[in-house]
């Protein structure tokens, strides 16, 4: 097949289905806005400006005309756009037919609530899909509540291999990971002012937070982690290669993800597959894989007391730790491998291309 994304390039996530269908020996087009090269995918870049999913990006909609073009020049079987709101409304308004949007969370579960103007651009971007695909029950429950055109739940997942990596517990340090983008919506300050408190009562251990990623928060957490003095146990990052994120995963004891509004997150299932104690946030995407106190943690409340005490009981309660790390490798391995589930989506775009 012939199949054309739209999309951020920059994006992991997104370089993940590329490369998926690449190797598949799918002929791979990328339309984008990010100034990127990737290898063996001919990109189309389109403008010069990056989306912002905060909003404040109506000059892509000018763009669509060029889109239209492009796409008839490529000719695809399939065109499959990712982010609802911004690369599926400008492809929706492509007009092309077998067009396939996939959701990623906030433009389902926060765009369409902002305002009647979100939610008649993404009705109307839903509306001209042949297939939805979210990747999580819940986003997929909200989605059709917006649009009667067929969703599917597809969990980005993981490589299988993750499941079978060895950990590496032997020193005495505990690794505290923060893994997700430094936003509001992250709750970052919350992870750091539990984890001080957890320095001055544990003082038997040797505890280390890390965080990795960038943000718009990004300086206020230094500034915090200085206020607080508790720079020489903390470790900042930044963005890390693939190859430092998986000795993270099998170094590390406590995985915390408390967003305010989240999907299915890939760094979840890959902390789950790696053996890492996951703590989140009381979300029904984090519910569709982490029960309370069986295989993770559940924060009930955003609040830096309740995750103090969460990180707590995930130190020191070893039992915890022992039946979770086999409870979601089990899993992860029924319900999110990334190469079956990307079967499933191949599987769709040759029944959408025959039709």
């Amino acid at each position: 097949m012939r199949i054309c994304f739209l999309g951020d390039g920059s994006s992991i996530h997104i370089k993940r289905w590329l490369y998926y269908f690449q190797e598949k020996g799918h002929q791979v087009h990328l339309i984008t806005f990010s100034d990127v090269k990737l290898e063996n995918i001919e990109v189309h870049k389109i403008g010069e400006f990056d989306i912002n999913q905060d909003g404040g990006n109506w000059r892509y909609i000018l763009k669509a005309g060029e889109v239209k073009k492009i796409i008839k020049k490529i000719n695809p079987d399939v065109v499959n756009a990712h982010y609802v709101t911004s690369y599926g409304f400008i492809a929706a308004l492509t007009g092309f037919k077998n067009l396939v949007i996939s959701a990623w969370g906030s433009d389902i579960l926060v765009a369409p609530k902002r305002n009647i103007v979100y939610k008649l651009i993404t009705k109307f971007a839903l509306d001209r899909a042949k297939l939805i695909t979210s990747d999580s029950d819940f986003m997929s429950e909200e989605t059709r509540k917006l649009t009667k055109v067929r969703t599917i739940t597809v969990p980005m997942g993981v490589e299988k291999g993750l499941c079978s990596l060895e950990r590496k517990d032997e020193n005495k340090e505990i690794k505290i990971l923060s893994l997700r983008t430094v936003n509001k919506n992250s709750n970052i300050d919350i992870i750091v002012k539990a984890f001080s408190k957890i320095l001055k009562n544990i003082k038997d251990k040797n505890i280390k937070l890390i965080i990795t990623n960038d943000g718009p928060e990004m300086d206020n957490i230094k500034n915090l982690i200085n206020e607080l003095q508790i720079q020489d146990r903390v470790e900042i990052r930044g963005f890390i290669s693939r190859e430092e994120l998986l000795n993270l995963l099998i170094t590390s004891q406590v995985f915390v993800s408390i967003l305010d509004s989240d999907s299915t997150s890939v760094t979840l299932l890959e902390a789950m597959a790696c053996g890492v104690l996951p703590i989140v946030s009381d979300l029904p995407a984090n519910k569709q894989w982490i029960e309370e106190k069986v295989n993770g943690i559940i924060l009930k409340e955003l609040k830096e007391e309740e995750l103090y005490t969460a990180i707590k009981l995930c130190i020191e309660d070893n039992n915890l730790k022992d039946n979770a790390e086999g409870l979601n490798r089990d899993i992860i391995l029924k319900k999110a491998i990334w190469e079956d589930n990307m079967a499933v989506v191949e599987k769709e775009y040759e029944q959408i291309y025959s039709i």
